[in-house]
């Protein structure tokens, strides 16, 4: 696996070099994204002893690896994992849409995943990179892009271009904004993935004259850090840019650089009791024993009642999802039961 994983990081960036475009763009997303997915897993097998759910076919999800990679293994960083979120994004996006990406935006995933790859290795394994990659096995740009700022502005300002034309340049517009829309994922907490409704969205809102940095204040937030002017080169995706806008949490008072963000609910909230029992591999009572344990109903972020019309739904986020692996995986899942059972009473009695 590990294998695998350094031969798909080598063949991304033999596909970043050449000079044929036919495939090339979705080509080096997708084997970035296999290389990354193939390190994690690794990591977890080596650390873990296992990479399945509990009585699931499959092995783990890249959002599950992100989760373990950060907060169990302590082998990435918030900015790794937004980073790696990023990528996934696009690969998602390149993968199952039309997408028109620029040569710097290919570059700036291509070369700050060789240098987080590099970092993952070191930390999981102890191994250099340099060890198994010849020193001339880089990603090669006549003209590193150094700001995401100037370089978002240049991006956005080709769509306005295209929006400009009339609606019958909508698509070639959709498919230069789904690039940058991906980004928007980095400041999020939480696995997420851009919509065509997200694309539609800013889109009109853009065509009615509101500004880019009100539409997307996430990528205002990510700021890009390199190291060394010629090889080996290190670039960085970082969060929480120093700003002129960014996007309130939720309960947080909107004033002064702030901007609230309108998020529906019903896209957060998506999931049942029983939705993240089938995702656990649990029943639904003992599922229901783990969030008791974990407190994850008094979390706003990650449980919320919604109402329609005189029907109420408990919807749980995919925050309470990682938070309920995390805690499966941790914690005495017997003593967990024996502790909360009371509280599920009459189910406990038929749901043992």
């Amino acid at each position: 696996m590990l294998h695998n994983s350094i031969e798909s990081l080598t063949l991304a960036i033999e596909l970043f070099n050449r000079p044929a475009e036919v495939a090339r763009v979705h080509s080096v997303l997708m084997l970035l994204q296999h290389a990354f997915e193939m390190l994690l897993k690794a990591s977890i097998l080596q650390r873990t002893g296992s990479i399945h759910e509990r009585e699931q076919r499959y092995t783990y999800g890249f959002d599950r690896c992100l989760v373990m990679a950060e907060q169990q293994l302590k082998i990435l960083s918030s900015d790794g994992r937004s980073t790696l979120s990023i990528l996934d994004a696009q690969r998602d996006q390149a993968a199952h849409f039309y997408v028109n990406m620029s040569e710097d935006i290919l570059y700036i995933h291509a070369q700050s995943g060789v240098t987080l790859f590099a970092e993952v290795l070191r930390e999981a394994f102890g191994i250099h990179l340099a060890e198994r990659l010849p020193g001339r096995i880089l990603p090669v740009s006549t003209r590193p892009p150094r700001d995401l700022v100037a370089l978002f502005s240049s991006e956005l300002a080709e769509i306005d271009k295209l929006l400009a034309s009339g609606r019958r340049q909508g698509a070639a517009a959709a498919a230069k904004l789904r690039s940058i829309l991906a980004f928007t994922v980095g400041a999020k907490d939480g696995a997420q993935r851009v919509s065509e409704a997200d694309i539609a969205h800013a889109m009109a809102k853009r065509r009615k004259r509101a500004d880019w940095e009100v539409i997307l204040p996430e990528i205002a937030q990510l700021r890009l850090t390199t190291d060394g002017g010629g090889i080996p080169i290190t670039m960085r995706i970082s969060k929480d840019a120093s700003v002129a806008v960014r996007v309130a949490k939720p309960g947080e008072e909107v004033s002064g650089t702030l901007v609230k963000q309108h998020i529906d609910p019903w896209d957060v909230y998506t999931m049942s009791r029983d939705d993240l029992a089938a995702k656990l591999g649990l029943t639904g009572p003992r599922t229901h024993a783990l969030i008791y344990e974990l407190k994850i109903q008094e979390d706003p972020d990650c449980y919320k009642e919604l109402r329609r019309k005189s029907q109420i739904y408990k919807g749980y986020s995919k925050k309470a999802l990682d938070a309920l692996r995390v805690g499966r995986d941790t914690l005495d899942l017997v003593a967990v039961w024996q502790r909360q059972r009371k509280k599920l009473v009459p189910t406990a009695r038929t749901a043992a």
